[in-house]
């Protein structure tokens, strides 16, 4: 029976419950099956520039909610991994509730960290941060991809 209530994801249920709330119909659901954190993914995706990019926001029974876009794959290679970085760590300096990360792999996600209690979770909060990172990618995405061809 306690392994139940472990994989209890009170955070999900609060953000669902909100979507609910707020007729806010375009994520998808997706609980992560056998995890021990009770991880459930909340998937959609944010138009920047004609552009599709995945957005998922990320909720377990930790302290921790990750809203994390993926701005794209394989954009850093080595020909371009020290101006991107560079790039990149510039962006990270300017935003405090969002951060920029270059994966291994080249892919580079935008994530923020939202840190809470089950029952200090505020899932205004997090479409609040969500809008944010909407409007700034609405500005920046072009700038960004500019960088990372050029």
């Amino acid at each position: 029976m306690a392994d139940a209530a472990v994989k209890t994801n009170v955070k999900a249920d609060k953000f669902e419950a909100y979507l609910k709330a707020n007729n806010l119909n375009f994520f998808f659901k997706d609980p992560v099956p056998n995890d021990p954190n009770g991880t459930v993914v909340f998937k959609s995706n944010i138009e920047a520039e004609g552009q599709k990019l995945p957005v998922g926001i990320i909720t377990d029974n930790t302290i921790y909610t990750i809203i994390r876009v993926q701005i794209g794959t394989g954009l850093i290679k080595d020909s371009n991994r020290e101006r991107c970085n560079a790039f990149l760590n510039e962006l990270n300096r300017g935003y405090k509730v969002f951060k920029y990360v270059a994966a291994d792999d080249g892919t580079v996600y935008l994530d923020s960290c939202i840190p809470s209690s089950n029952e200090m979770f505020d899932p205004q909060l997090v479409r609040v941060v969500l809008d944010v990172i909407v409007n700034h990618l609405q500005q920046e995405y072009k700038t960004i991809m500019k960088k990372v061809w050029d």
